[in-house]
């Protein structure tokens, strides 16, 4: 059969740069669906975090513990003592509308990733062992997973790490303006010749 006795009426402004941009948004507004239908709330109506939903705030908390083995070198526990997915909320609040629906994005995908290849359990079902394979498989995989795994990771790690109480168990005593009495520059030009 030859295709081109087919009815083309219709389909010439299809490319594939508008297919691809099509795909995206069709993603994008699905992920905002499902968070919005998720909802920020918990079941009673109360908003646990301002910025995260629910489902959010569990996969950011199981990521937290993974990445964060605190209790294996003495230090302050990542999701009690440091409110490492309180500062994720604080930061998301700061964020710009499409960075933050990107990062919804972002995070959708990270927990429905395994259900390819983990008997189909999302990554907050995961077991200790199994999650941490997961990420471990997410961090040398494809460009997009290594890029999605490196986003997530920088978000936990810094907002873990920048909690002063963190500081003794890597040494560090803070910065050393502070400490030396450093007046701060702030973002003063550099004098020139």
């Amino acid at each position: 059969m030859n295709n081109n006795n087919l009815p083309t009426a219709g389909l010439e402004p299809l490319t594939r740069r508008g297919f691809l941009r099509a795909a995206t948004l069709t993603g994008m507004a699905l992920t905002a669906g499902c968070a919005s239908l998720g909802g920020r709330r918990t079941p009673n109506g109360e908003a646990v975090y301002a910025h995260l939903s629910e489902e959010e705030a569990r996969v950011l908390t199981r990521l937290t513990e993974i990445l964060l083995p605190t209790e294996q070198f003495g230090l302050p526990s990542s999701t009690g003592e440091v409110p490492t997915v309180a500062n994720i909320n604080d930061m998301a609040g700061d964020m710009a509308p499409q960075t933050r629906d990107l990062m919804a994005m972002v995070l959708w995908i990270f927990e429905r990733r395994p259900m390819a290849s983990f008997r189909f359990s999302r990554f907050t079902r995961l077991d200790d062992e199994e999650a941490l394979r997961y990420v471990r498989a997410m961090q040398s995989g494809t460009f997009f997973e290594r890029g999605l795994m490196t986003t997530l990771h920088t978000a936990v790690c810094v907002n873990y790490w920048r909690d002063s109480r963190t500081w003794p168990g890597l040494d560090y005593h803070g910065p050393v303006t502070g400490i030396w009495g450093v007046r701060r520059l702030g973002n003063a030009p550099m004098p020139t010749a």
